[in-house]
């Protein structure tokens, strides 16, 4: 085989695992189901204290944390979540809610994150309340919807690297493929 017609199978196994990539964003919309297996969050960073959950499926992310006061002294950075996750301080001190969603698989493709700093904002929900399981798919449905309140982003390494993952059976399937095909002819009738 060629180089060259190595190279244009590889290159469309490439094509074929980012549109596969891109397709599990709206197939985590279309299976949605309410996640309610949860895992309790505890940041600490600096003087603020964030208390929530998160909730995970095999294309949702979904994590939901509030402050619960400051701290008398500053801490170490305690807790881990990702860093498209990771609530920006408090400003003045004040209450805040604060969450984030990741679509994707293996890794989140499309991120969204809230904010809300009044008690008369609805979304996202208080951690403490948050229990139903539910909010993960109106996250979702922000995200895909016109929501002016949901700060979006595409994480373009981590879609590359899906699109790799995807991109390995693809070219496996091609090469069965090939191999049929070049068996076929090489058979005399």
């Amino acid at each position: 085989m060629s180089p060259r017609v190595l190279g244009r199978r590889v290159l469309f196994a490439l094509l074929l695992g980012a549109v596969s990539a891109v397709a599990t964003v709206p197939y985590a919309q279309m299976t949605m189901s309410a996640i309610r297996e949860s895992t309790d969050v505890l940041l600490l960073r600096g003087t603020t204290a964030w208390s929530g959950s998160e909730r995970r499926s095999a294309c949702i992310r979904w994590i939901n944390v509030e402050t619960v006061g400051p701290l008398v002294n500053a801490s170490e950075a305690v807790g881990v979540v990702p860093a498209w996750a990771e609530p920006a301080p408090p400003i003045n001190g004040g209450h805040v809610r604060a969450a984030a969603v990741g679509i994707g698989w293996p890794l989140p493709v499309i991120t969204a994150t809230w904010r809300a700093d009044r008690g008369d904002e609805g979304f996202p929900p208080p951690a403490e309340r948050d229990t139903s399981g539910e909010s993960p798919k109106e996250a979702v449905r922000r995200v895909m919807g016109d929501d002016p309140h949901a700060s979006r982003a595409v994480m373009l390494p981590q879609a590359l690297f899906d699109a790799a993952v995807f991109a390995l059976p693809w070219w496996l399937i091609l090469e069965v493929i090939a191999w049929l095909r070049a068996r076929r002819v090489s058979q005399p009738a």
